[in-house]
């Protein structure tokens, strides 16, 4: 007798099914525009878990350290910034200095008879003179002066190259001058490195209130510019000659603002 119920034939029944149902489902969807396969995706996307690799995902201590060096970037970019920016004020400050001390020796000094020359120290020589620049080709020769930013005479020219001069300047113990005060009295002005000496060579009024003595074209200078200033120091006269002495204020160094002057 054969069994009808066996498991075989019930199988083939589920199979049967499944296929049946799945046309349902699928000509369902087809007549709804999709709507059962989309509600289903839908679904199913919610309940399965979210990839744990993607190419969006970033670790946080990779961002974090990410951050941590653009800061330091950052900050030493800006600090670079600052030192240039202060570098910029100081040779702007001293650009503004030396344009201020080129104002006054402008002021002082007549340019429309004097050329003025800027000027800089090159080196210094074993006899305690200086090479500076500017020789033949700005048409200088000896004995033309050389001033500060105080139009005060601190040198003259004892030697002339081609683009190079050698001054010998107040500070040089060989240095001398002579000049004349404004009662037509000669003088000679020399140095001993640390002080100035005036004693008078050709004396046409005795007279203590000197003040200034000054460079004159009677000794073959270019003009009138003050030498030395004697208006706080003790004047002595004696013999029929004027004398005195005055410590020297005044250092020369690489960075020290000279001219050089010449008659136009």
């Amino acid at each position: 007798m054969i069994n009808n119920n066996s498991p075989k034939r019930r199988v083939y029944v589920f199979y049967i099914l499944g296929i049946l149902l799945s046309a349902t489902v699928l000509t369902v969807d087809i007549f709804s525009d999709k709507s059962v396969s989309t509600y289903l995706n839908n679904k199913l996307s919610i309940l399965s878990p979210t990839p744990l690799i993607n190419s969006d995902f970033r670790f946080p201590e990779i961002e974090i350290f990410k951050s941590k060096s653009n800061l330091i970037n950052e900050n030493i970019r800006l600090k670079n910034e600052v030192i240039e920016l202060r570098k910029l004020k100081v040779e702007n400050e001293k650009l503004k200095i030396e344009n201020e001390a080129n104002k006054f020796v402008v002021k002082e000094v007549d340019s429309s008879i004097y050329d003025i020359f800027e000027s800089s120290i090159i080196f210094k020589t074993l006899t305690n003179q200086y090479i500076i620049s500017g020789g033949e080709n700005l048409n200088l020769s000896e004995k033309d002066l050389v001033i500060n930013d105080n139009s005060y005479v601190v040198g003259v020219i004892s030697q002339v190259r081609q683009d190079r001069s050698i001054v010998s300047t107040i500070l040089n113990p060989s240095f001398s001058i002579e000049g004349i005060d404004k009662y037509g009295n000669e003088y000679l002005i020399t140095s001993d490195s640390k002080n100035l000496y005036v004693s008078s060579t050709n004396l046409k009024q005795e007279n203590t209130d000197i003040k200034y003595i000054y460079t004159d074209i009677t000794f073959g200078h270019p003009g009138q510019f003050p030498i030395i200033d004697l208006s706080s120091t003790s004047i002595n006269i004696a013999n029929n000659k004027i004398t005195a002495e005055q410590e020297i204020n005044f250092n020369i160094n690489y960075f020290s603002n000279i001219y050089l002057l010449k008659t136009k």
